[in-house]
């Protein structure tokens, strides 16, 4: 950049210190006045950061207020000759972070990460720390799964040796429910009539409008993973948790999970022995696929979803009526207990990958999916980028907003001084910014 011949000019007295925020904003001549003034004659810093244009409403309105009180400007088009000093991207690249990483600003992606936000990714990620720290895979909290095309014949010999277990097939890149597939058996998979490439074709555009129940391929690349179906239900429905994880630095790597999460519920009974591609809305709970429902059913009410602290009422109500008492803690105490425990054991699964290839400046937020058997474990299903930021109700109204206000504070902080060993920021320095109704703790210790 144009500072790079007048940073080595600062004698050690700090009369002509460059400043850092001047390599995003000043031209040449901007360097060249500042330095022949000696520094009296300071040339505007006006900096910007930069929304992508695929960002909802919602990411724009939330982190402007917090971003414009550091006195940036926002820009949603990505112009040459401008480096921002932020970048918040969609779910596609719109801006190269390059020169915005290079000069110290901030990306909310961590490039490294990406391949764990994968159904593949994070499966071959939980398969390398199983080898490194227990002998069996699957680990207790993640349930057992195949690579599809690559571990098609093992997991046919493993359904051979157990007829009982129902799966679940995921596309690599499969959200909001598209391309989810509920398998019986391996003729619903692979069969001498219909062999299993035969079924597989590449995702196209039209999917997304597709009739939520209508027959569905294969993807090039997915997992087969077995279906919990001993679930601890809600009133009789399955139901999931959405919690929030926050790589909030990478060098040193410091990783906080949110203390807030809510409950998402199937808008159809459970039944285990209702398991075709008919029963889908009893066993996806993903909301934007529920809301879908009317598509099916004239009279579909799709379950709004809750907080920890209702989930915990209705869990209470349901155990006092069927006569076995109440419980010796609320649900969501356990709960949390065993999450922290599997977010540090994930973290393992990527702090080597982070670590080597990260760069200072990436942070990202993450939302990971839980579900509870009915014994209390906890099992993790998968990390999703760009978790839904749509506020469709009440209580994502309670969360997302705090939960964004907050992720920027802890960022900024991350990047600054702090009181630890090097001057760097902990994790609990981090976690006293948020007030103690919105508990962040750190997972990566």
């Amino acid at each position: 950049p144009p500072a790079a011949k007048y940073l080595g000019q600062d004698d050690g007295s700090g009369s002509c210190r460059i400043p850092a925020e001047s390599l995003f904003c000043w031209t040449d001549a901007d360097f060249e006045m500042y330095t022949a003034s000696d520094g009296f004659v300071k040339p505007k810093l006006k900096l910007y950061y930069y929304v992508s244009p695929e960002c909802p409403q919602t990411i724009v309105d939330l982190v402007a207020p917090m971003l414009g009180k550091q006195n940036w400007a926002c820009t949603v088009k990505a112009q040459s000759g401008m480096t921002p000093i932020f970048i918040w991207e969609g779910s596609r690249r719109s801006a190269d972070p390059a020169a915005t990483l290079s000069r110290g600003g901030l990306v909310n992606r961590v490039a490294p990460v990406f391949p764990i936000t994968t159904k593949v990714g994070m499966l071959e990620a939980v398969l390398a720390w199983c080898k490194k720290k227990q002998p069996n895979f699957p680990p207790p909290w993640y349930p057992r799964a195949f690579r599809l095309p690559e571990d098609l014949d093992a997991w046919k010999l493993h359904v051979k040796e157990h007829p009982e277990a129902r799966w679940i097939y995921k596309p690599n890149g499969g959200a909001r429910g598209i391309g989810l597939i509920l398998v019986s058996e391996v003729s619903d998979v692979d069969s001498p009539e219909r062999p299993f490439q035969a079924r597989c074709r590449a995702p196209k555009p039209e999917d997304m409008m597709a009739s939520p129940l209508e027959e569905r391929f294969f993807a090039p690349s997915g997992i087969i993973q077995e279906y919990v179906q001993d679930l601890l239900l809600l009133e009789g429905h399955k139901f999931a948790v959405r919690t929030y994880v926050l790589i909030a630095r990478v060098r040193p790597l410091l990783v906080m999970l949110h203390g807030a999460a809510y409950a998402k519920v199937c808008g159809q009974a459970f039944d285990a022995d209702r398991f075709s591609m008919a029963d889908l809305f009893r066993h996806v709970t993903n909301q934007e696929f529920q809301k879908k429902g009317g598509q099916v059913y004239e009279d579909w009410q799709v379950l709004p979803v809750m907080t920890l602290s209702e989930l915990d009422e209705r869990l209470y109500a349901q155990e006092q009526a069927s006569g076995r008492g109440p419980p010796k803690e609320p649900w969501s105490a356990g709960f949390w207990r065993q999450v922290r425990q599997i977010c540090s054991e994930v973290v393992e699964c990527f702090r080597e990958l982070v670590s080597d290839k990260g760069q200072l400046g990436m942070f990202e937020i993450l939302g990971l999916d839980f579900i509870c058997k009915a014994d209390g474990s906890v099992m993790f299903l998968e990390a999703n980028r760009d978790p839904s930021w749509v506020i469709d109700g009440g209580t994502k109204k309670d969360i997302i907003p705090a939960l964004v206000e907050d992720m920027l504070e802890i960022v900024l902080c991350a990047h600054g001084d702090g009181k630890g060993k090097g001057g760097v920021v902990s994790g609990a320095e981090c976690a006293a910014i948020a007030p103690r109704d919105r508990r962040w703790n750190s997972c990566d210790d």
